[in-house]
């Protein structure tokens, strides 16, 4: 079932992980598009199937997110994607910590950068 998929997932493996990514889109129902101002967010922690970010703006639960990551080998950058699972206002203003549950698709790529995560800039 799905929810014993989610339950798994959250026991992956995570990594307490700083570091920061561009975003290259959100996309949700009510929200179409994005402006083109580059956004960025800090990781809090990552594992192979999502990601927990601060954000300094909000977002939709549902939302679709497109994410650039950094490989240390060279400047390739890969995309990830995923939808927005949670959000949660955090104590500082305009912060929020939000729960990202990657695409299947990414749990190569997500693997391989953990064990060799981008120096930070």
């Amino acid at each position: 079932t799905m929810t014993e998929s989610y339950e798994e997932r959250r026991i992956a493996p995570r990594a307490d992980l700083e570091n920061t990514l561009f975003i290259k889109s959100i996309t949700s129902s009510q929200v179409a598009g994005f402006s083109n101002d580059l956004k960025t967010c800090n990781t809090v922690n990552v594992s192979a199937h999502g990601l927990q970010v601060m954000l300094d703006f909000e977002v939709l639960v549902e939302s679709e997110i497109a994410l650039w990551i950094n490989h240390e080998t060279g400047d390739s950058r890969i995309l990830i994607s995923g939808i927005v699972r949670w959000t949660s206002k955090t104590s500082s203003e305009n912060k929020y910590l939000v729960g990202i549950e990657l695409d299947e698709g990414c749990v190569d790529d997500m693997t391989q950068w953990m064990e060799s995560p981008p120096s930070a800039y």
